[in-house]
């Protein structure tokens, strides 16, 4: 899960890491078949726009612990507009910087984080449910879908310092009305005492990104020198719930 592009997951291992870096989702549904399909006619993209749902619904439909097969932990929890502000410095290409705050939720009307604690694993996962008003939802997501058409490569700041992330699409299976897979990686020094203190790792992120009516959901996955993936169960579990919530 990320916020205002940065990564917020939670977890024991990230604290003694410090590893705080900017946000991605990757391949898409839209315009690059071979990267997640293509977007879906359905009444939610051609009856008119519903009501946004609110916060409370949106946690009400949130993934909870009992979905979650032999989890250690799984929140969900409203965002605040004064949660929105950043004291880091932009990425240093635009491109990529309105990636990550359309990732990031920026403008939704309602959004709930999630972060799910996986057993057997540090690396915590993370989640994002936003509603937007009217078309909003297909603006962001067409504000992701527009910068990954320059954004490869950029610099991040986080609380470990300056970093370089590389962005690349992956492919999904067709989800919602419009889904994007990304996955970013960043090459870090281990520190000193762990290890050898040489020895460069490579922290890769992937997340997918859904607009389900006037709602994405982001899921996110994190872990070290491997490629993990957010369970597609839990995924279409989510969607479902998002597309009943939004029935008239």
């Amino acid at each position: 899960m990320r916020k205002n592009g940065w990564l917020l997951l939670a977890g024991a291992a990230l604290t003694a890491w410090g590893l705080t870096a900017c946000a991605g989702t990757g391949g898409e549904t839209s315009a690059a078949p071979a990267s997640g399909g293509t977007p879906r006619t359905t009444a939610s993209t051609t009856a008119a726009p519903q009501p946004p749902l609110s916060a409370q619904t949106l946690k009400a439909v949130a993934l909870t612990e009992d979905d979650v097969p032999g989890n250690l932990g799984v929140s969900a929890d409203e965002r605040h507009p004064a949660d929105t502000g950043s004291t880091f410095p932009p990425a240093s290409d635009a491109a990529c910087q309105k990636l990550l705050d359309a990732l990031a939720a920026h403008g939704a009307t309602a959004v709930v984080d999630q972060v799910f604690n996986w057993k057997g694993s540090v690396w915590a996962g993370g989640g994002t449910l936003a509603s937007y008003e009217g078309t909003a939802a297909e603006k962001a997501f067409g504000q992701v879908r527009t910068s990954l058409t320059t954004c490869s490569d950029f610099t991040g700041f986080g609380f470990t310092g300056k970093h370089t992330e590389h962005v690349a699409r992956e492919k999904i299976p067709r989800l919602g009305d419009e889904s994007i897979a990304l996955r970013f990686t960043v090459a870090l020094k281990q520190p000193a005492g762990l290890r050898s203190g040489k020895r460069v790792s490579i922290r890769s992120e992937q997340n997918v990104l859904v607009r389900v009516g006037n709602v994405t959901a982001l899921f996110t996955m994190l872990n070290m020198d491997r490629d993990d993936h957010f369970p597609l169960a839990l995924i279409r579990k989510e969607l479902a719930r998002i597309a009943k919530a939004q029935q008239p």
